[in-house]
């Protein structure tokens, strides 16, 4: 083995020695790794589990962090003769950024949890928003503010901190004469030892400032906040790993860099910036690897259960089941994988039918399941969504000679539809649009957009805070309804705990089953008041509908129903989505609580 005994010694020619060319195809062969896991990652960006991680910015991360990691990969074979100035602007510019966006990256993590326990809570809470208040500008640059993501409150810090950093460097620069290759006051020196010299200033300690805030300051702080996370996508995993792994990087460096005794032996071979490569290294395998690994995952787990899967387009709804009255909302997941063990055995457990079975006996396990681990319940509200809109289509008051629906009925089922269409699918005003297929959310666009138009011109506001009054406030003031009770009805509550079985006061003054749809989650009927004095008796349930206009007239539409409007309009974003969850978080759920469902059952009685 070949190796200049001297090592790095600032000599008049580059070190291309076996320890020069081994650095040379590591660095290589690691960007060819990287890039084609970039590659690989944008042609599957569609795939709700990338998606998730905000690919834009780990790309840029990962970019930036790559080109201060080629450089230093190649201090040794450079030989100090790369400029001073140029490694100068890498590492007060590109490091920080890099190190910036990635932290960003990890944010998103918290960023998504907290606003999937935000989405898990608003779904299960049955208390009615309280509409707008008027605020100052103050008040309402604050309250925009506090709605930000984490993910987003972090670009704006990043921003002003690079700013800082900007300016710092910037005159750190302008103000000294090394770094602009002025090295008389190191004497008559050759310029590689100059470029030696320059390198060992304290002009550089700054430099280093980001990844010492990543590692030692920030990163314990993020660890702390996402304690109680357990993703299945192993993001807190990979940021524990990418933490630790720069934990030694920046007091190394400093040590090599001022500690010269000390250290010099190693700094031949090993180069004092090399010491922030395996953190660096770190945080890009993390950052390409792992969501490649959930791909394989993903891929292998569809090749495996093949027979119990089928395509999207025979996801399309769903087999109705018998209400289970003895099912609450607070039976855990361990109560709905009993129940489904005892009705599925084997492949079928990931069958669409078992899926059925979970999404109307009892979602609210799922649900919870779906956000809080893999950041996808926004697909358990769109298909509870859509099985309690559907049967509400089914129940309508229609006219007793055609059988036709009713077209205040119509109208209601379209400002429902409409909800559904803004919360879970429209990209502009859902927090956590499904994922679908780009054509069929143009054909839902194409039905909708127009009424959302329309809906903010009528009510004057953004759109969020009148979803389903138009239909029927007209006759609901005629009748004497209450603005609480108007205003429970157009705030659409999926609240996976509420009962479809409600009653109402009839014409005799009988009280008679309600024509509501069955809610994905049962509990008893007797939580509500069967003797209720309004033709709505669960105010909170806009589904629920009168057995006659006439009883309770809806109200004259405002919004213009489109005439392709009908019961099959959400049948291709469904079998999409049903699509996602049973290939994903279905099998996770399955998987998951299969190992906990075993240990249970295998416990010997006592």
């Amino acid at each position: 083995m070949h190796l200049n005994p001297k090592g790095r010694d600032w000599g008049a020619i580059v070190n291309f020695d076996d320890l020069g060319k081994l650095y040379t195809v590591l660095i290589v062969i690691w960007t060819a790794w990287l890039f084609t896991g970039i590659a690989w990652l944008v042609w599957n960006r569609r795939l709700p589990f990338v998606r998730i991680r905000h690919l834009p910015v780990a790309i840029i991360s990962t970019l930036f962090l790559h080109i201060y990691l080629v450089k230093i990969m190649m201090a040794y074979t450079t030989n100090g003769h790369f400029l001073c100035s140029a490694e100068f602007w890498i590492m007060s510019v590109y490091l920080p950024l890099g190190i910036a966006l990635f932290q960003a990256n990890c944010t998103q993590l918290r960023s998504i949890a907290e606003r999937q326990e935000r989405l898990l809570a608003r779904h299960a809470s049955t208390d009615s928003q309280s509409p707008p208040r008027s605020l100052s500008i103050v008040g309402r640059m604050w309250a925009r503010w506090k709605d930000l993501s984490q993910a987003h409150k972090s670009y704006v810090f990043i921003g002003v901190g690079m700013l800082v950093q900007l300016i710092m460097t910037a005159a750190i620069y302008a103000s000294s004469p090394e770094l602009q290759g002025d090295w008389s006051s190191y004497g008559d020196l050759p310029f590689a030892r100059g470029q030696g010299k320059c390198r060992r200033s304290a002009a550089w300690v700054p430099s280093a400032f980001w990844q010492l805030f990543w590692t030692w300051i920030y990163g314990p702080y993020e660890l702390y906040k996402i304690r109680h996370v357990r993703d299945t996508h192993h993001w807190r995993l990979q940021t524990i790993l990418c933490i630790v792994a720069g934990l030694p990087g920046t007091p190394l460096w400093l040590g090599a860099l001022f500690a010269n005794i000390v250290f010099r032996p190693v700094n031949r071979w090993f180069v004092p910036p090399m010491w922030l490569a395996p953190g660096i290294i770190v945080m890009q395998a993390c950052t390409i690897g792992f969501p490649i690994y959930e791909t394989f995952e993903y891929s292998k787990a569809k090749r495996q259960h093949a027979d119990s899967l089928q395509s999207a387009s025979t996801m399309i709804g769903s087999v109705d089941y018998e209400e289970k009255k003895d099912f609450r909302v607070e039976d855990s997941a361990e109560t709905l994988l009993a129940a489904i063990h005892s009705q599925f055995t084997g492949r079928t457990l990931y069958s669409k039918a078992a899926l059925d079975f979970a999404l109307h006996q009892m979602s609210a396990p799922l649900l919870h399941f779906a956000a809080t681990k893999d950041f996808s319940g926004e697909n358990i509200v769109f298909l509870t969504s859509v099985i309690r809109w559907r049967a509400a289509w089914k129940q309508v008051p229609r006219d007793t000679a055609t059988g036709a629906i009713a077209p205040a009925a119509r109208s209601h089922l379209f400002s429902l539809a409409l909800q559904i269409f803004t919360e879970s699918v429209h990209e502009k005003t859902a927090e956590f649009p499904v994922n679908i297929e780009g054509y069929i959310r143009k054909d839902l666009l194409a039905i909708f957009e127009p009424a959302l138009a329309e809906e903010k011109r009528l009510s004057g506001e953004s759109g969020r805070a009148r979803r389903a009054h138009a239909a029927f406030e007209h006759g609901a003031q005629q009748n004497g309804i209450s603005l609480r009770q108007m205003r429970a009805h157009s705030q659409l509550r999926w609240d996976t705990s509420k009962q479809a079985a409600t009653t109402t006061r009839g014409t005799n003054g009988s009280s008679t089953d309600l024509i509501a749809p069955p809610s994905p989650d049962q509990r008893s009927a007797s939580h509500f008041d069967s003797t209720a004095s309004t033709p709505y008796a669960n105010e909170q349930d806009p589904f629920s509908f009168p057995p006659h206009p006439a009883v309770a007239p809806l109200g004259e539409p405002e919004l213009e129903v489109p005439a392709e409007f009908d019961e099959r309009v959400f049948d291709a974003a469904e079998g999409s989505v049903k699509y996602l969850v049973l290939t994903n978080t279905w099998r996770k759920f399955i998987e998951g609580g299969k190992k906990q469902y075993d240990h249970v059952t295998s416990r010997p009685a006592v």
